[in-house]
């Protein structure tokens, strides 16, 4: 068998121009197959971390998938604020261990800011992990009973990694934040009030990355002497620093409230206490329930990639039957030596199989490797743009059984080329054709 194998790859190696080809174009299908099962992978898990350890989001009454990405992502429609008062309700019953608010509306150039507690940075976490600094510090406390540190604290500002690198700040420096999400010369900027960076965070994967984070005091403070009639638009006639005083921020509605829970076998009970708090209006949202539902949504998009790089399998494979089916008549006194040296018609058969087995083992080694040089090149694009967290050489098992169901489709397909090998080497064998 192994002289068999160097046979086969002496063979193939003759006509390696031709069979490089081909295996150029079975490493392309697989390059895109196992990319597919590997995002769609990397896609669950870095959205399933990406609010690891929050137990309940509690949010205005909205689809639960809607609730999870505007509040978690920032993906989708704005959802209703709630009013203060239930956070301190929500804190109050039996069973939460921690809640923090998540106030959201404004952005920096685009890039969303959160407002939030110090609780935030002590219970918040990404892919399992603590948030830690990778230069300066937290906010000070906006409730201190100096005026001064009060206000000062109010206005600073923590940037998430890619947020950072993004604008390329560093500790310090003083920017402003824009009503919404609108850029350019219509944009509505709380220029009265500048937010300075007082830290940032070490990468984590999480949407966190893009966002700036301030104190919901802060979201108060630039909020104050706008007037938002109804569905209006925005008269900008914000208050002076100075004429601030430190009562009048005390938060008076929330986007959401992030919470968790003294034991995981409570959730059922807490979520049913606080969906009944009369005139609350809320909605109590597990972030696992809904990825999942999330997930049943989009499943059919992922099924309809991994089809696609399937068929794209498939016509790589059927090339590969194509160009061996082609070069049988040209090989004729080929087969007529190997017959002449003692080679059988079934090991023909089985040297066509080889070559064909050789070829596609080498398309996919090509194609992993192109494939895991790609998410080496775009690893750190995919986790500041979208928030996914990818890495090489992290294949789920999917990834792997694909790639062996390619090589079982190809040995399966190299019948065709191998089996028109064996019924040519019996006709040679009762009419040999002429080698001289």
């Amino acid at each position: 068998m192994r002289a068999l194998v160097r046979l086969a790859a002496a063979s193939a190696w003759s006509r390696r121009s031709a069979l490089m080809l081909v295996a150029c174009s079975v490493a392309v299908s697989a390059a895109l197959l196992s990319a597919v099962v590997q995002l769609r992978a990397d896609a669950r898990s870095s959205f399933s971390q990406a609010v690891s350890g929050v137990d309940l989001i509690v949010a205005a009454r909205s689809g639960a998938s809607e609730i999870l990405l505007y509040n978690a992502f920032q993906i989708g429609r704005p959802t209703a604020n709630i009013d203060a008062s239930v956070l301190d309700r929500v804190r109050g019953l039996s069973g939460v261990a921690w809640a923090f608010p998540i106030q959201l509306g404004d952005s920096h150039r685009g890039q969303p800011v959160w407002g939030t507690e110090q609780l935030f940075f002590k219970h918040y976490k990404a892919s399992g992990r603590e948030l830690s600094f990778a230069q300066g510090r937290p906010w000070g406390n906006p409730l201190d009973p100096n005026p001064s540190q009060a206000m000062a604290s109010t206005f600073e500002l923590v940037a998430g990694a890619a947020f950072a690198a993004k604008f390329n700040l560093k500790l310090g420096d003083r920017l402003v934040l824009t009503h919404g999400i609108a850029e350019g010369p219509l944009a509505q900027t709380h220029d009265a009030h500048p937010f300075t960076v007082v830290g940032i965070l070490a990468p984590t994967g999480a949407p966190i990355d893009r966002a700036g984070l301030v104190p919901v005091q802060g979201f108060e403070a630039i909020h104050l002497g706008w007037d938002i009639p109804g569905l209006g638009s925005l008269r900008r006639g914000a208050m002076s620093p100075q004429a601030i005083d430190p009562a009048m921020l005390a938060p008076k509605s929330f986007t959401s409230i992030w919470l968790g829970l003294e034991s995981r076998g409570q959730v059922f009970s807490v979520r049913r206490n606080i969906e009944s708090m009369d005139g609350g209006g809320v909605a109590a949202v597990m972030p696992g329930v809904a990825l999942d539902e999330l997930w049943r949504v989009v499943s059919v998009v992922e099924n309809a990639l991994a089809l696609v790089g399937a068929l794209a399998s498939l016509a790589a494979l059927l090339s590969v039957a194509a160009v061996l089916l082609v070069s049988l008549q040209g090989r004729r006194r080929e087969f007529a030596v190997l017959r002449s040296v003692g080679l059988s018609p079934a090991g023909l058969l089985k040297l066509i199989v080889l070559e064909t087995t050789l070829v596609v083992i080498a398309g996919l080694v090509l194609g992993g490797l192109a494939q895991q040089s790609l998410v080496f090149l775009f690893a750190d694009w995919l986790r500041t743009e979208w928030g996914l967290l990818v890495s090489m050489f992290s294949w789920p098992a999917e990834a792997w059984w694909t790639l062996l169901t390619i090589l079982v489709a190809a040995i399966l397909i190299a019948a065709i080329p191998a089996w028109r090998a064996y019924r040519i080497s019996l006709a040679d064998g009762l009419s040999p054709p002429s080698i001289g």
